[in-house]
């Protein structure tokens, strides 16, 4: 997704959780209003110690390594692991949290900036670690046990988790909450749009569903709509893409099958109030596919938009009414 506009309001940039992040800011005061939006990154930056994948020292990382015993967690924690555990039985499993085995056998073992950077003909899997049977790269949320008086948790033996855009979409959500005390704010946490008020004389925060990167016109908006108070997610395999064994790899795993999912779609951008939920169903309704996804998401009546591998661009009916194709 994009930003369709630029605004004279305070802005911010800066990298975190893998993703390029923006923030926006309407407040009149812009030295007030540039450590506000510090304050911003600093809870990005804190939530990724905690839950990426990617440092040894992480809170998830710990986790993962206690497999088959009982750890205490956060509140965090806690909290991004019950909304990933109702997502997956809302989606039928669609979006698992436990399917990061899968996800390092497909080559994505590292943080994709530095996957960027390595020749993708001499792109090496560095974990020493037997094969891994089908069974093990499932998704398995359900074997999963918790205590919530303790929050604690089980995880069996050899599974381990991974958050991802769940995580960055319910940071995104507290980020904006933190800033709407000031005033009229948007975050696009690495395409992932949460906004607050719209900003003043305006109707919302102009954002577009982008043509995917493979597109000949990549920078062209394929529709634009009005954001305010809600969450525009996209999940797509149009752009984490490497060479594994000689063959083109995504981040994105079929929970039922273990494998890279094969899927007629490159985008699903869903709008929703909430940003998990967004997340989770823009993913669900990539991996089921065009036919199968569209109808879950019209069966739930979610607004959203999804582009093939023809960069044809559908809408779902709850959708329609506010956007304006470009």
């Amino acid at each position: 997704m994009t930003t369709s506009t630029i605004t004279t309001w305070p802005t911010h940039h800066f990298y975190a959780m893998g993703s390029h992040m923006t923030a926006w800011l309407e407040l009149a005061d812009p030295c007030r209003a540039q450590a506000t939006l510090q304050q911003v990154e600093a809870l990005f930056h804190a939530a990724e110690a905690r839950l990426t994948r990617f440092r040894p020292t992480s809170e998830l990382a710990q986790v993962n390594a206690q497999a088959g015993r009982w750890t205490p967690v956060s509140a965090v924690f806690w909290r991004v692991l019950t909304r990933a555990l109702h997502l997956s039985q809302a989606t039928d499993g669609l979006f698992d949290p436990t399917v990061l085995n899968a996800v390092e056998a497909t080559g994505y073992d590292c943080d994709f900036a530095e996957l960027e950077q390595q020749p993708l003909q001499k792109r090496v899997r560095r974990l020493s670690v037997a094969p891994l049977t089908t069974r093990q790269l499932r998704g398995c949320w359900q074997t999963i046990e918790l205590d919530p008086a303790q929050h604690a948790l089980r995880l069996p033996s050899g599974v381990r988790l991974d958050f991802g855009g769940i995580a960055k979409g319910e940071t995104a959500q507290q980020a904006v909450a933190f800033l709407s005390q000031w005033g009229p704010c948007l975050v696009d946490a690495g395409g992932d749009l949460v906004a607050g008020d719209a900003p003043s004389g305006s109707p919302g925060w102009l954002v577009g569903i982008a043509n995917p990167s493979a597109a000949a016109e990549p920078e062209r908006d394929l529709a634009q709509l009005w954001l305010k108070n809600s969450t525009l997610a996209t999940s797509g395999i149009d752009y984490r893409r490497w060479q594994q064994g000689g063959v083109t790899a995504h981040h994105l795993i079929d929970p039922r099958t273990g494998a890279t999912a094969q899927t007629d779609l490159l985008t699903v951008s869903v709008l929703a109030a909430d940003a998990a939920v967004a997340e989770a169903w823009a993913k669900a309704a990539l991996i089921a596919g065009a036919t199968v996804g569209g109808e879950l998401l019209h069966q739930r009546q979610l607004p959203a938009a999804l582009v093939d591998h023809q960069h044809q661009l559908t809408l779902t009916a709850a959708l329609q009414p506010f956007v304006q194709i470009t």
